[in-house]
């Protein structure tokens, strides 16, 4: 039984806060995970938090014109006046690419929102790479160096040690025939 399974059950039994504990576990391990944040609002909506299910389905794919899904929404929105607030107040632990299309949709408004009142704010695990004339800096998004694993220098550090303890035992059995 998987820890989703589990979440479904506290919430079955009525126990949202046990819900809420098992999908804060989750998340730190897939951030992004869509079922993971739809069931943390359903969580917080039984907890009577609908701003915590806004914040929850502000990063799914969920369709406002669901009233459940608008409403959360709707309270997470005036939760604050200030849109840096509302950012910080996302359980997002992913850069926002890893979120499906509706989702960075509202992460460009939100951002776009926080730049305008002056405010700074990243989503976490993203990367920027400072533009250089004739770099293309997207291009270094999809970029990873292959990894070499050379092991010819453990090999040969290998082989002069054995060779070493070879020739004490060598000169050891040397001295004890001689002597």
């Amino acid at each position: 039984m998987g820890a989703l399974d589990r979440v479904q059950e506290d919430l079955a039994r009525g126990e949202p806060w046990n819900a809420r504990k098992r999908l804060g576990a989750v998340l730190e391990r897939e951030p992004a995970s869509q079922a993971a944040l739809d069931l943390l609002a359903f969580a917080c909506l039984a907890m009577d938090d609908p701003v915590g299910a806004g914040a929850a389905w502000f990063l799914t794919d969920r369709d406002e014109s669901d009233p459940v899904v608008r409403d959360a929404l709707a309270a997470f929105a005036a939760s604050s006046d200030r849109s840096v607030v509302l950012a910080r107040r996302l359980p997002m632990n992913a850069p926002s690419r890893a979120y499906p299309p509706r989702a960075r949709e509202r992460l460009a408004l939100l951002e776009s929102r926080i730049r305008a009142a002056g405010d700074d704010w990243e989503p976490p695990g993203e990367v920027h790479y400072v533009a250089q004339d004739g770099v293309d800096v997207e291009a270094f998004d999809e970029w990873t160096e292959p990894t070499v694993r050379d092991r010819s220098g453990i090999k040969l550090i290998a082989a002069v040690l054995v060779f070493a303890m070879l020739g004490g035992v060598t000169l050891a059995t040397l001295l004890t025939v001689l002597f």
